[in-house]
């Protein structure tokens, strides 16, 4: 085998061994996701940061931003800041909108902190015992998820690929507060 062959060779292990680990952790986030496209969202209650009450169910005739967290995952503070700048700030004025960041496994303490270090101004949650994040995932942050205005999901992300994420977030946002409530 000549030199040339064995780079070949090594190049197609080391390239299918990433397409099997990207396959098992596409495959590990699905089955960590609790709710499908298209389906039901999950109702739930809980307290802001700020005191406020905020009930999905309330939110009919909005579409709903959810954002899952942890200061865990550095980049999912990252994106916050994308999202404060790139779509709260263009939509906050607009009735038919919402938005909550919910922070896994923190407590409102820990939430304000984080809130105003990352100088975010769109309503945040805490949730200490993972009971808001356990409704829709088993595991992994961050999670997106876009509620319709009559409460079915339009729109599920895992991850974050900042830039790409928020240009593809606002696409679904923009396309989901254009559409009339069936």
């Amino acid at each position: 085998m000549t030199f040339r062959h064995l780079i070949i060779v090594l190049s197609a292990l080391v390239l299918s061994a990433h397409c099997a680990t990207a396959d098992d952790l596409s495959q590990e986030v699905k089955a960590a996701t609790l709710v499908s496209l298209y389906g039901k969202a999950p109702d739930f209650t809980c307290r802001t940061t700020d005191g406020r009450e905020f009930q999905l169910s309330a939110m009919r005739g909005k579409v709903v931003l959810l954002y899952f967290f942890a200061s865990s995952v550095p980049f999912s503070l990252t994106e916050m800041r994308y999202i404060e700048k790139e779509v709260f700030e263009k939509l906050r004025q607009r009735d038919d909108f919402a938005i909550l960041g919910v922070a896994r496994g923190h407590t409102r303490e820990e939430t304000v902190v984080m809130g105003g270090q990352n100088k975010l101004t769109f309503p945040l949650a805490a949730d200490p015992k993972q009971e808001l994040y356990g409704r829709y995932f088993t595991k992994f942050v961050p999670r997106t998820v876009v509620v319709r205005k009559n409460g079915t999901i339009a729109y599920l992300a895992s991850g974050s690929k900042e830039y790409e994420s928020i240009v593809q977030l606002q696409t679904v946002l923009a396309r989901e507060l254009a559409a009339t409530v069936p």
